[in-house]
This record gives structure tokens, C-alpha cells and sequence, in this order.
């Protein structure tokens, strides 16, 4: 059955629907209660100053009558300093304090079950709830409530406040109570020392002092106290760094048990290990001899390292890079009981490390993860890199997660089952990270192109090393590995290679998409003035002598209006960044700035010039160009 209105309205668990209306009717009251019942009052009392009764039966009503009066004291004009100080006169001490706690301990409750239920019924009746619950709730501390007990008036709004706020019930008995206590003891120790020196003159001075007292020292409490509420209200800061040891090995057959590269990064930091294997198909497939490799690998240390399975494939690519697979991921670690101090190897190209690495930083809220990489484009970028994801939505790494690996361990021998397509693509982001931050590494590449388009053992390795090597120093000494900031430039080329990997169905490799990224924004950067045409000949000359196609058919690409498709890639990138569009441009080689807007005019006349790039119609000097 369910409680009336009247019932819900009088709850202990309510509160006042309007604290102001309740306030000023409780004000009312009281003025009221002065006009109306004063005069009787004090002629009350008086008659009971010059009466104190003997006979236990008048005693007993006289104690019921004091404890009446100052249990109504949150309603009536009662002077309740002067009762209590009576109680002990009439009653003696224990008498006088047991009236004086009962009867203060009563007029708490009273009061705060009318501030929870009286005013809130009559709020409700004049259809004021503009004041809704807890707005105010908690203003009134501990400390105030203890020390208005003893002040007259405020004592009682203090009680009918609490239950206006909702100050906790429990808590507010437990307060009252034992101030309750200590006032009344007070009051029973000076009336005592009052009455038998026979001072009625003096008992009824106490009982103004006494009040003073009480409001004094609460006064000397309060900046205290509005230090503790300012600092309870103020906001808290906290700020912590983590710092990461991120190590970028070189080895060469990674799995020969005598070689000790993998292994002693697995028994760091509790000298054993529990490992999982995540191996790119297309890997597993050229390298048959691999899955039993990493088996005895395992087998010679089994002491040291449990090998959960056999190596597990991962589709190889772009395939890798989907919900469906993350899922697959997921699934497998769940199966083989991988927990937060597990390893997981990573072994395969970009992508793989990309879809494995987002499962580890996920999974548990993160893995430890060993990444080792087969490509050149994942041993030189893709790799060392700290960021995770996958495609969705149609959006190249719309899902991801910056997560650094345990370690990385680039084993050059992986590299010799690559096609040359594969071998070669991967050069590309080694020239990306020569032209943005290294023009003697960049000449380099141009005095061994080559070698580098032969994939010579010596000259690729080198340019593996140094482009690692100056990705992970803009990594770690950049100041922002986990891109916080719009400034990225290491993306040179890469809001141009995203949009052709979409549209060739990542027919094109990334490090081929990227290379033709580079070669448009160098003639754009050349078409403002920004790059010389000698610097921006040299860049495609590069390109060209390492091997790739600058002018792929996705580059005329346009929808049903005319407009080019690979441009839209702009709007795209400018998305993935968070709104606010930044390019990275070669100010010359060694040197790139962020450009903010792109003049796409300008533009189309880059992307339409590299398109004739190799044909008769293409012209090296911009001014010709015009």
C-alpha cells in the first residue's frame, strides 16, 4: 500500500522544496509565537522561580512541563537558558540535567522533522518546487550544528535547517546527542553552584551569559571552519609522468637458439615468461621453416619460457586491420589464459603490428608486447612507432590507442623473403624522415639509390638503422609521442597516401602511396614559393631512381561533378586530426613546416602536373609551369 501524501510530505527522508519560503515562514512563526505568547511565558516562569514544589507528584509535573517547554522551544519564545537553569533549582542536578538532555534532545528531532516535512507540505501546497533538493545540502557543517546548540534562536533554526538540507539523519542524532549532553551538563554544573550559594539573581545572569559563551566561542572556531569548507570546495590537482623504457634491437636470426636478444628481453623483469605468437600468414607461408624454429627456440629454453601455442596467423596487410580480426585477437588471448603478465610476439608487417598491438593495449588494459617486425617499412616506421589501431567506418586507423611496445627487435634476415615490390616500398618512409630531418641522410640515399633500388644488403640495412634511429629520436625527444598536438611531421605525404590506399582497395603499398604523397606535396610546397624547384627535382628524382611510380591512376580519379577524389583526402585528414587541418611541408630539404590551409587551386595544379610526371608534358621548373 502505498504511503498518503501527508506520511511522504512528514518523512524523516524529506526535504523542503523551497528553502527561502521555508525560512521565511519559520521567521514568521517565531515573531508570531513572541506577539502572542510572551507575557504568559514569562509570567510562567516567574511563578515558577519563587514556587519550586517539594511533593514528588508536583516535581515529576514540573519536570514534564520543563521538558515540554523546551522540546517547543523551536516554536515558542521559550528562553531555554533560563528553563534549563530553573530544572536544576527546582529539580536539583541529576533531576535538572536529565529534563535539560531529554528536553533539548526532543526539541532537535522536532525541529528537524519539521524543517523535512512541515515546510515541505506547505511548499507543495503553494506550488513552489523551484528549489530543488540537495542545492543546499551539507552547507550547514558538524561544527556549527554543535556550536549553535547552546545560542538562542539559532540553535533552533540550525536543527530545522538540517532537515531542510537533509543533513544525514543518523549523523545529525548522533551530533545533536552528544552536544545535547555536554549543554546540558553545563548548564547543570553552574546552576548547582547557583542555587546553593542561593544566587537566583546570579542564575538568571547565567543564563544570558552562558549563550554569549557558546556564540564566542564558536566565533573563534569559524575562520577554522571556513578554512575546512574553502578547502573541501577547492579543486585538487594532480599530475604524474611515466616514463618508458623503449629499446629498438638489431639481430639477425632472431630465432637460432644461441642467439640471446629475444630472450633476454622476455625474462625482464621476472626472470620467466609466458608468451603467445602472432605471426602475418604471408610471413608464415614464405618462411615455412619459421613456426618450427620458433618451437625449438622455445623447447631449448623451457625452463625460462612457456610457449603457449603454436605461432597463431594473422591475416597478412590490410586484411589484418579489421573488427572482425581485433575480435579473432581477442578470442585467442582469452583462450590461452593470457594475463597482464604475459608476453604477446608480434611478428609481421605494419599492419599486423598495428592489429596485435591495439588487441595488447586492450586486452587486460594492456599486454606486454614484443614487437618483431618483417617488413622494411615496419622495421624503419611502422615499427618503432607507438601507435596501435585499426580501419573502420571506411576510415584508415579510425580505432586505436597510443601503447608502446615492450621492445622491438628488428631481424634483418626476415627481411630477404620480401618481393623487391615489398623491399622497396618500404624505402619510402626512410626518404620521408631524410627530408624532413636529416639532408646529409637524405644525400646519402641519393649517392646510394642503386644499391637501395637493388636492396644491397649493406646499403639497405644502414638505411633501415638510420631511419629507425631518427624515428625514434623524434619519438622520444620530441615532446610528444602520443600527439597531442596538431603537429605531426613525420605524416609528410601521408594525407594524400591515405586517400590512394582507399581508392586503389590498398592495391598500392602504403610506402608506395606515401612516396607519391611526398612527390605532390613538394610540387605544391614549389607551387607557393615555398620550396625551390632544384630541391623539388632532387625529391623526385629519388623517388623515380628507388623505383616508384609517381603518377598512379588514382591520381585522376573524380566523382559525378568533376571534382578530384584524391583531394578530398584533405577534409579527411583534417577530421583524423581533431579539426584543425596541419600539413607538414618541406621548406627545404632537412626542414618542414605545418601549413594550416591548403590553397586548393593550387593544389589541383600539383596533383594534375605530377599526374604528366615521366610523360612529355611534364615540366620541371615551376615558372614554365605558369
Amino acid at each position: 500500500m502505498k504511503r498518503s501524501a501527508l506520511l511522504r510530505a512528514f518523512s524523516l527522508k524529506g526535504t523542503a522544496e523551497n528553502y527561502w519560503l521555508s525560512l521565511l515562514l519559520f521567521t514568521a512563526l517565531v515573531i508570531s509565537s513572541f506577539l502572542l505568547f510572551e507575557q504568559q511565558i514569562q509570567q510562567l516562569l516567574e511563578h515558577l522561580a519563587n514556587f519550586l514544589p517539594s511533593d514528588p507528584l508536583q516535581r515529576t509535573s514540573l519536570a514534564l512541563l520543563l521538558v515540554t517547554l523546551l522540546a517547543l522551544d523551536v516554536l515558542l519564545p521559550v528562553p531555554s537558558s533560563l528553563v534549563a537553569l530553573l530544572a536544576v533549582a527546582a529539580l536539583g542536578a541529576v533531576g535538572g540535567y536529565l529534563v535539560i538532555f531529554v528536553g533539548l534532545c526532543l526539541g532537535a528531532i522536532l525541529g528537524y522533522w519539521l524543517g523535512a516535512g512541515y515546510f515541505r507540505l506547505l511548499s507543495n501546497w503553494l506550488g513552489l518546487r523551484s528549489w530543488q533538493p540537495g542545492q543546499l545540502a551539507y552547507r550547514l557543517s558538524t561544527l556549527s550544528l554543535i556550536c549553535l546548540r547552546g545560542v538562542p534562536v539559532l540553535a533552533e533554526t540550525s536543527v530545522l535547517a538540517a532537515g531542510m538540507q537533509r543533513y544525514p539523519l543518523r549523523q545529525f542524532l548522533l551530533v545533536t546527542t552528544l552536544a545535547n549532553a555536554g549543554l546540558a551538563l553545563a548548564y547543570a554544573a553552574i546552576g548547582s553552584l547557583l542555587v546553593e550559594q542561593d544566587a537566583l539573581l546570579a542564575t538568571l545572569l547565567a543564563s544570558m551569559v552562558l549563550p554569549g559563551l557558546f556564540l564566542g566561542a564558536r566565533s573563534l572556531l569559524k575562520p577554522r571552519a571556513a578554512r575546512l569548507c574553502a578547502d573541501q570546495t577547492q579543486a585538487l590537482q594532480g599530475r604524474f609522468e611515466v616514463s618508458y623504457h623503449y629499446p629498438v634491437l638489431f639481430t639477425e636470426h632472431i630465432f637460432q637458439v644461441d642467439n640471446p636478444c629475444l630472450y633476454r628481453q622476455l625474462l625482464q623483469p621476472s626472470g620467466q615468461a609466458t608468451v603467445l605468437v602472432f605471426a602475418d600468414e604471408q610471413l608464415l607461408l614464405c618462411c615455412p621453416q619459421l613456426s618450427q624454429q620458433i618451437d625449438d627456440y622455445f623447447a631449448a629454453h623451457a625452463g625460462e619460457l612457456h610457449l603457449k601455442a603454436a605461432p597463431i596467423p594473422v591475416p597478412a596487410g590490410e586484411l589484418s586491420k579489421t573488427p572482425e580480426v581485433l575480435q579473432q585477437l581477442y578470442a585467442q588471448m582469452l583462450e590461452h589464459g593470457l594475463d597482464r603478465h604475459c608476453h604477446v610476439l608480434a611478428l609481421g608487417g605494419g599492419a599486423v603490428l598495428d592489429a596485435v598491438g591495439y588487441a595488447c593495449a586492450t586486452f587486460h588494459r594492456g599486454m606486454r608486447l614484443i614487437r618483431i617486425p618483417s617488413t622494411v617499412l615496419a622495421q624503419n616506421d611502422a615499427g618503432i612507432g607507438v601507435k596501435n589501431g585499426i580501419n573502420a567506418f571506411a576510415q584508415k586507423n579510425l580505432l586505436g590507442a597510443f601503447y608502446p611496445a615492450t621492445a622491438v627487435i628488428n631481424d634483418f634476415q626476415l627481411l630477404r623473403s620480401l618481393g623487391q615490390r615489398d623491399q622497396i616500398a618500404g624505402l619510402a618512409e626512410a626518404v620521408k624522415v631524410a627530408v624532413i630531418k636529416d639532408v646529409d641522410f637524405f644525400q646519402w640515399m641519393e649517392q646510394h639509390a642503386t644499391a637501395l633500388a637493388s636492396f644491397e644488403h649493406e646499403a639497405s640495412r644502414y638505411a633501415i638503422h638510420r631511419c629507425a634511429e631518427l624515428h625514434l629520436g623524434h619519438i622520444t625527444g620530441a615532446g610528444d609521442p602520443f600527439e597531442r598536438g596538431n603537429g605531426r611531421p613525420l605524416d609528410y605525404g601521408h594525407w594524400a597516401a591515405h586517400k590512394l590506399e582507399n581508392l586503389s582497395q590498398h592495391r598500392l603499398r602504403h610506402g608506395e602511396a606515401v612516396a607519391v604523397g611526398m612527390a605532390l606535396d613538394a610540387l605544391y610546397a614549389n607551387a607557393i614559393g615555398l620550396l625551390s624547384d632544384g630541391e623539388a627535382q632532387r625529391l623526385l628524382r629519388l623517388l623515380e631512381r628507388l623505383g616508384f611510380n609517381l603518377c598512379p591512376p588514382e591520381l585522376g580519379l573524380r566523382d559525378t561533378q568533376g571534382r578530384s577524389l584524391v583531394l578530398q583526402g584533405l577534409e579527411e585528414f583534417r577530421q583524423h586530426l581533431g579539426g584543425q587541418l596541419s600539413i607538414p611541408m618541406l621548406k627545404r630539404l632537412g626542414q618542414s613546416i605545418d601549413l594550416h590551409q591548403i590553397e586548393l587551386p593550387v593544389m589541383e595544379q600539383a596533383l594534375l602536373r605530377l599526374a604528366s610526371f615521366g610523360g612529355p608534358d611534364f615540366i620541371w621548373t615551376q615558372e614554365c609551369a605558369r
